[in-house]
């Protein structure tokens, strides 16, 4: 369900999800993906990579599974996704956070498996 791991290449603790999460699901450099997140902020106009809508635009092109919220009823939580999907790789839109999931583990610096999914794209490796 998960796993910690850190893909910041010093291992620092900082608020970088959306590079993390990036870079672990696309297995790429953390500082190549950061270069590019800021090349594409540039190019679609956005001020910041951290920009909920500048991620919305960047990953258009993924397949997107959408959680709505269903009145009377718990969104689904981290730990619920990682065990409807335990194949495939995954970035997740969560409650103020970004995280990565592979082949059913949530793999991110702490463990956010608590906290409720909003929208999840299939990153195919």
């Amino acid at each position: 369900m998960y796993k910690e791991f850190n893909a910041h290449p010093k291992g620092i603790k900082t608020g970088d999800c959306v590079v993390r999460a990036i870079a672990t699901t696309k297995s790429i450099d953390y500082l190549e993906c950061r270069r590019e997140l800021n090349r594409s902020k540039r190019e679609l106009g956005y001020s910041s990579y951290k920009d909920t809508k500048f991620l919305y635009d960047y990953l258009k092109g993924y397949p997107r599974l959408i959680f709505k919220a269903v009145k009377g009823e718990p969104r689904i939580k981290g730990s619920d996704f990682t065990e409807l999907h335990p194949k495939g790789t995954y970035i997740l839109k969560m409650a103020g956070h970004i995280t990565a999931c592979v082949d059913g583990v949530i793999l991110d610096t702490w463990d956010c498996s608590y906290r409720s999914v909003y929208t999840a794209w299939e990153i195919a490796k």
